[in-house]
């Protein structure tokens, strides 16, 4: 078998606790008095939080108590629908510490897609917060319609007495009082690196989202790697919007944060002038931004004047490079890399040392214990060195296996992933991904489906035929774009039918462009009456400088 591996895992550097619970004790231990969260908050009102290591630590240990006392039991499954708030964080590891799986839900989803989510993973506890922007996550869960019983425990930040079955925070977690603690340390004992610990949904070439079910070891395993990989330490102080419930923000930006011992600056939801403010008041040391995000930063009116100068790690051509308070490390890059969902982020990376000339000839190398071998899709042939084929990864991050899918499901006979994507390596052990063999579409640093949302096309009464693409897109990377033929005598403009969707899809989901074909316009096959990808694609940029058409 051809197969490039990693390091061996044995020679990480920094590796500690591989549970959740436990990496977050050491943490604690080294760094009881520094500053772990920041956060202003807009739901209490009640100002800037600053929790130390010490804090984040007890306050976990607190929601874990609250867990055994409302019945939860190892294996139980623990919906998160938050925000980024510190509450979120010690849901995460307090779950972690009794041995329930964190089902990290977005608020992103839409309540038809929230009440999908709890249902498929088989949430009977949720730790939520009652209001974020628009959305009442209260409500929303008293509307959830689960099948059988459903959820048992409900409970939310923002509350001051009991609605719609929820409870308030501080009650939930005053109910954990009466814990014996000796019960409490036995449970977080008896946690192992191989139990089940995440449960993190992304959107799939099918119309629901997939759910993965991560090991204790997998999230822990990229925390320390990920911090190594950053070159992250206790002075960094990091700020980001990234929820928890995308892999980016969970394992590359806050984990590693956290296993550094340094400070994540918490934003609830990107605003860029507030987002401008922290970093400056808060003495930010390493923003972790999307591009889109990036360049509304640049372009909202304070930037120039902001005192961004505590900025030093920055990429070499970015904005904050450009900014005029910024020096930044010039031995730093932003580590450059390749992996998944399934894989908790990064799985082949570039580190932060290396040279900026290097890093841009390939995603980089293996990270410890990672294992990759490259196929040819159509005979599923082993390819060697510089033969391009499909990427299938097996390491100890990788997920335990899809929700509700069993792990031969999931992975081939000796234990790969197939990825769907298209690469190779070379002698010298770099890996390099061509391009994605699957139709996913990645817009703001979030996975699209296009099939989701021609599905609910469907139910569209005007929409006879709908095609989904992603068009390249210098902000969010590429924009869902719909394509549409109407049925005859049936008329419809480009807002009705993104005001359709958006009742039924995350706001993310949802088309930027509506461009509309006439009948026999959009491209076909002759023999299976499949869309011509590649034609409409021309007929696309070509009618993407055009206005938009009123129907």
């Amino acid at each position: 078998m051809t197969v490039l591996e990693g390091p061996p895992l044995a020679e990480a550097r920094a590796v500690g606790a591989l549970t959740l619970g436990g990496l977050l004790a050491e943490a604690a231990a080294r760094h009881a008095g520094h500053e772990a969260l920041v956060f202003d908050d807009p739901l209490t009102g009640s100002g800037t939080t600053r929790w130390t290591y010490a804090d984040l630590d007890a306050r976990a240990d607190r929601v874990a108590a609250g867990l055994v006392a409302a019945g939860c039991s190892p294996g139980d499954r623990v919906g998160i629908l938050m925000g980024n708030r510190p509450e979120a964080v010690a849901s995460l590891f307090g779950a972690a510490r009794v041995g329930a799986v964190a089902v990290l839900l977005s608020t992103f989803a839409s309540p038809s897609e929230l009440a999908w989510m709890l249902g498929h993973s088989g949430v009977s506890v949720v730790l939520t917060q009652t209001r974020l922007l628009r959305r009442d996550f209260v409500d929303d869960l008293a509307r959830s319609d689960l099948p059988g019983d459903g959820l048992t425990t409900v409970a939310a930040v923002g509350i001051e007495e009991e609605r719609s079955g929820a409870v308030p925070w501080d009650l939930f977690l005053a109910t954990g009082s009466g814990v014996d603690p000796g019960e409490l340390a036995a449970r977080r004992d008896a946690v192992t690196p191989d139990q089940p610990g995440v449960v993190i949904y992304s959107s799939g070439t099918t119309a629901n989202p997939k759910g993965m079910l991560h090991s204790q070891r997998a999230h822990a395993l990229q925390f320390w790697l990920q911090a190594d990989v950053f070159g992250r330490d206790n002075t960094t102080r990091l700020w980001t919007a990234l929820p928890l419930f995308w892999t980016a923000g969970l394992d590359t930006a806050m984990g590693p944060t956290l296993a550094a011992g340094g400070c994540w600056v918490m934003q609830e939801t990107f605003e860029p002038g507030e987002a401008l403010a922290l970093m400056a008041r808060e003495r930010v040391t390493e923003p972790y931004t999307l591009p889109h995000q990036t360049a509304a930063l640049e372009e909202h009116p304070d930037w120039a004047s902001t005192d961004l100068s505590a900025l030093r790690c920055v990429f070499g051509k970015s904005a904050f490079a450009r900014h005029p308070a910024v020096k930044g490390d010039p031995t730093w890059i932003m580590p450059v890399g390749y992996g998944l969902s399934e894989t908790c982020a990064q799985f082949v990376t570039h580190p932060h040392d290396t040279p900026r000339e290097l890093s841009r000839k390939s995603m980089g190398r293996l990270l410890p214990g990672g294992r990759l071998r490259v196929v040819d899709p159509e005979t599923g042939a082993e390819l060697g060195p510089d033969e391009q084929g499909e990427l299938t990864v097996a390491g100890p991050t990788l997920m335990l296996h899809y929700v509700g899918k069993s792990p031969e499901e999931c992975f081939d006979a000796e234990g790969f992933f197939h990825t769907g994507d298209a690469g190779f390596y070379d002698a010298e052990g770099y890996v390099h991904w061509t391009g994605r063999m699957t139709e996913m579409i990645k817009t703001g640093g979030a996975n699209v489906s296009p099939a989701e949302i021609e599905v609910q096309l469907r139910a569209c009464p005007p929409v006879k035929l709908a095609r989904v693409m992603g068009v390249p897109d210098a902000r969010l990377g590429q924009m869902v774009v719909l394509c549409a033929v109407l049925k005859d005598g049936a008329e419809a403009t480009e807002e009705d039918i993104r005001s359709f969707l958006a009742g039924r899809l995350a706001s993310y989901k949802v088309p930027k462009r509506v461009l509309f074909f006439a009948e026999g316009e959009i491209p076909m096959t002759g023999s299976d009456n499949k869309v011509r990808d590649a034609e409409l694609a021309e007929l696309v940029r070509a009618r993407m400088a055009e206005p938009s058409p009123t129907t």
